[in-house]
């Protein structure tokens, strides 16, 4: 090997150990740079908030999968006030004026891709459309859920609200003190209305059978998989394999739910215009499905299928939780539910009378569910929006452009700065201020924050549905039983949430009015 002459220069390529030292340091360089611009000069950075969220998705994600992030954004709020950076790019709110400056000031913004599930059929529902496919959805299904549709379906919620109570009286003859876990009987009553309405036929007829199945179960199951699904969906590549993994796991069930969907609608759709004979959701829809796409006010046959299949998802959730949430808030404060009790035996003589139309406007009950919706609302999430490049003013204050923004539908429903004992459970304050009943120490709670199903052209189309659904089981619940909790149920409360919350059993004692108690 021949020497080296002067003015040469032997130069060593860099070592395995070398790269990889140089590729770490630079990527912590990178990370480094980015955390400061993320903290001190991204535009969202005038806005308060943990540090670590501020700069990384993983703290707010931990909570998604954990089930707790509403709870966590409680207290996010309560310490950094009404605007609060929970993300890189996303700020909550849960200022009042956001209803209006968010969800219906034009131009309405468009929903956060990544707190979609994409259409597994490849046709949207209400749920995931945008723009012009929104409103043709909509107009096409808006006419099923009107005021005069809801009092052609009426005989079908009250035919399973009187099922459900013969029901509840042969589960509570099977046990010697009268016991029954009244959530999972809910979840049967709401099952059976809401696809009797989406389908033209109950799909499992699960109280007149006395059978039992776990649909319920595995809508929540869905639900917690979807959720997960979304939230790691911002992480690639690894929402790649996670998703994959998570379709996976409920393939067989979402199979089958298409095809006993599709079974059911065709059967539906092929009995024609049932006017006169019954009403369902379906009814409006007969003979004006297009299969182009693109006529206004119609839809298509795969489109209706989605939307069938996620509104009997939605109120078969929103509808047990709900109920289930109420019963027990009522029995853990009883003189509350004698308030009710009063109510309700006072105002009908018979269970008969007890219908969709006669309990509209009974004002304890409809401050029964009001409150129940506001101190736990079924689906505790946020209904984030994306900020356009020109940025929007909320109540005054620039919300910078590209960024994300949404109103906690839970948090803004319990924070002390818009409602007096906002964790405590007080129907009173949703009656009208000339109710005997009413406290004017509620004066003080802002009502305006209250939009349990959301505002603007995106609100929730099937809240009539739910609400004459809740009215009417709640009511012939509290007729014609008196109910008493059964003990060690201090932490039902304690429950996680993905998308909803995932419900306990509910355990409590039936018995007829005036019965007393045999232990």
């Amino acid at each position: 090997m021949p020497a080296m002459t002067a003015g040469q220069v032997q130069y060593a390529l860099p070592g395995t150990w070398e790269i990889v030292g140089i590729c770490i340091g630079s990527y912590v360089v990178y990370v480094l740079i980015s955390a400061v611009y993320l903290l001190f000069f991204h535009p969202l950075a005038k806005f308060p908030g943990p540090r670590w969220w501020a700069v990384s998705r993983i703290p707010w994600a931990y909570h998604v999968i954990k089930g707790d992030l509403w709870s966590v954004l409680d207290r996010l709020h309560e310490k950094y006030g009404s605007i609060v950076r929970i993300a890189p790019d996303e700020t909550t709110t849960i200022n009042p004026a956001a209803w209006k400056d968010i969800y219906v000031t034009k131009p309405v913004l468009a929903k956060d891709p990544y707190s979609l599930t994409p259409p597994l059929n490849g046709a949207h529902s209400l749920f995931t459309a945008e723009g012009d496919v929104h409103r043709r959805l909509r107009g096409a299904l808006v006419n099923g859920f009107a005021d005069k549709a809801l009092r052609d379906q009426a005989p079908i919620v009250e035919g399973y609200a009187n099922q459900l109570i013969a029901r509840l009286r042969r589960e509570a003859d099977k046990s010697a003190d009268g016991r029954v876990n009244i959530q999972r009987l809910y979840g049967y009553a709401t099952f059976d209305t809401v696809t009797d309405l989406s389908f033209g036929e109950s799909l499992l007829n699960t109280l007149e059978s006395d059978s039992e199945n776990d649909e319920i179960k595995a809508f929540f199951l869905h639900a917690k998989f979807s959720t997960i699904r979304n939230c790691l969906s911002r992480f690639s590549p690894l929402d790649i394999f996670l998703g994959l993994f998570l379709l996976g796991v409920t393939r067989k069930t979402r199979e089958r739910n298409w095809r006993l969907t599709t079974e059911k609608i065709n059967r539906r759709l092929a009995r024609g215009d049932l006017t006169g004979v019954r009403s369902d959701l379906l009814t409006p829809l007969v003979g004006k499905l297009d299969e182009t796409g693109g006529v206004k006010g119609t839809i298509t046959k795969a489109e209706l299928t989605t939307n069938q299949l996620a509104f009997v998802i939605a109120d078969c959730q929103l509808t047990t939780v709900a109920l289930a949430t109420a019963t027990y808030l009522l029995l853990r404060d009883p003189p509350k539910w004698r308030r009710l009790v009063d109510e309700i035996r006072s105002r009908f003589s018979s269970d008969a009378e007890i219908t969709v139309q006669s309990t509209q406007g009974v004002p304890y009950l409809e401050a029964v569910i009001n409150e129940t919706m506001r101190f736990r609302h079924p689906t505790p999430i946020s209904l984030p929006r994306c900020i356009p490049p020109e940025g929007r003013i909320l109540d005054g204050q620039v919300i910078p452009g590209n960024t994300i923004i949404g109103v906690n539908l839970q948090n803004i429903q319990t924070t002390p700065t818009l409602w007096v004992q906002p964790q405590e459970f007080h129907p009173e304050r949703f009656l009208p201020s000339s109710d005997p009943r009413y406290e004017h120490r509620f004066d003080r709670d802002v009502k305006a924050a209250f939009m349990p199903f959301s505002t603007g052209p995106r609100n929730c189309l099937g809240s009539k549905v739910y609400l004459a659904q809740a009215r009417v089981f709640l009511a012939k619940v509290v007729w014609n039983f008196d109910l008493e909790m059964l003990e060690n149920q201090e932490d039902w409360l304690d429950q996680e949430a993905y998308l909803v919350f995932e419900p306990k059993p509910l355990l409590v004692r039936l018995r007829e009015p005036g019965q007393t108690t045999q232990v």
